[in-house]
C-alpha cells in the first residue's frame, strides 16, 4: 500500500505546461529586460518523464507512462532541436522512466521509478544497469568529479555513485518531502532538491547536510529543478507555473505560467502551462526546454508529451 501511495505522489508530480514572450525586469535598472518567446517543437507519444540535453544540444524525453494508474513508461525518444524530429534513442524496463542526466562522456544515466533501478546508456543508445541501490529512484544529477546523486522519494534520501558504481548514503532528512528534482551547482558545490508533497526548495551541502532555502508560494508539490549560471530553475507542479530562485533564496519569481491548465503561447506570465515536469537548457544558455503535457479532459493522463521551448529573445 505505501508503495502504491508513493506512485500516485510521484506520478502526480510529472505534471506541468508552459507560457511566453515576456520582459522579466532586472534589479539593475541599466540591464535590458529579458524577452521570452514560448513555441511548440513536437509532439511525442509518451507521457512527461525525465528531460535532458547533450552537448550537441540534441533533446532526450523519457517516457513515465500513460497515466497515474498506468506507470509503464519504458522509452527514451532522441529529439532533434531544429527541427522537432524525433527517433528513438532506447528503451528499457516498462516500469516508469523518472529523471535522468548526462555525464561529462556523454552517457546518460536514466532512473526507472518502478524497478527500484538507474542506468546508464551510451550515446548509441546501449543500456546497461548501473545500480539497484536506490528504492523508487527519481531525480538524478552528476557533480564535476562525475560523482551520481540520486534521489529516492520512498526513503527521503539522496545516494552519491562513483563512477563504478560503488555507492554510500549522502543525505537523509526528514526535510525530503517525496523529494522529486535534484540539481548539483558549481558555483557552491551544494545540491539543490525540489519536494513534490510540500513545495520547499532544499539546500544540501557537500556534507550532506540538509535545509529549507525557499518556499514556493502556495504550491503543494514541485516536479523538477536544473540550474544556469547561478540561479535555479524549477516547475511548480501544483500550480503549473516556472521559477527562478537565487542560490540564497532571497529572491523566488513566476517566469511562466499562470495557472492554468492549457499549453497556449504568448506572454510568458499570463499563458497556459499544462502540466510542465521537467526542463532543460540549450547549450547555450538560450533556450529552455520543457515537457508538459498536452492539452486534456483527464488531470490523470500524462501522454501524449509535449517539447516546449522557453527562447530569450
Amino acid at each position: 500500500m505505501k508503495k502504491i501511495i508513493v506512485f500516485l505522489l510521484i506520478t502526480s508530480v510529472s505534471f506541468y505546461s508552459c507560457g511566453v514572450d515576456d520582459y522579466i525586469p532586472s534589479d539593475d535598472d541599466s540591464i535590458p529586460p529579458v524577452r521570452y518567446k514560448l513555441s511548440t517543437l513536437v509532439t511525442l507519444p509518451i507521457g512527461t518523464g525525465g528531460l535532458d540535453v547533450d552537448a550537441d544540444g540534441n533533446i532526450y524525453a523519457a517516457d513515465f507512462g500513460v497515466g497515474l494508474a498506468n506507470i509503464n513508461g519504458s522509452d527514451i525518444f532522441k529529439i532533434n532541436p531544429n527541427n522537432g524530429e524525433s527517433e528513438l534513442f532506447a528503451s528499457l524496463n516498462p516500469a516508469g522512466m523518472t529523471g535522468n542526466h548526462f555525464d561529462a562522456q556523454g552517457n546518460l544515466y536514466q532512473s526507472n521509478f518502478g524497478s527500484s533501478q538507474v542506468f546508464k546508456i551510451d550515446s548509441d543508445g546501449n543500456t546497461e544497469l548501473f545500480t539497484e541501490s536506490v528504492a523508487l529512484p527519481t531525480g538524478i544529477t552528476i557533480d564535476d568529479a562525475g560523482n551520481i546523486y540520486v534521489l529516492s522519494c520512498q526513503n527521503g534520501t539522496i545516494t552519491k555513485l562513483a563512477p563504478n558504481g560503488d555507492s554510500i548514503l549522502f543525505a537523509s532528512s526528514a526535510d525530503f518531502a517525496c523529494a522529486n528534482g535534484i540539481t548539483w551547482v558549481k558555483d557552491t558545490g551544494h545540491l539543490y532538491v525540489v519536494n513534490f508533497s510540500d513545495g520547499n526548495v532544499l539546500e544540501v551541502t557537500p556534507t550532506g547536510d540538509v535545509s529549507i532555502l525557499a518556499a514556493i508560494p502556495n504550491s503543494t508539490g514541485n516536479a523538477h529543478i536544473t540550474s544556469f549560471e547561478g540561479e535555479l530553475y524549477l516547475t511548480a507542479a501544483s500550480l503549473g507555473q516556472i521559477y527562478k530562485v537565487s542560490l540564497d533564496g532571497g529572491s523566488v519569481e513566476v517566469i511562466a505560467g499562470n495557472g492554468s491548465a492549457t499549453n497556449t503561447d504568448g506572454n510568458a506570465k499570463t499563458s497556459g502551462l499544462r502540466t510542465p515536469n521537467d526542463l532543460a537548457f540549450s547549450p547555450d544558455g538560450e533556450k529552455i526546454y520543457i515537457n508538459c503535457v498536452a492539452n486534456s479532459g483527464n488531470s490523470n493522463e500524462l501522454s501524449p508529451t509535449v517539447i516546449r521551448v522557453l527562447e530569450r529573445k
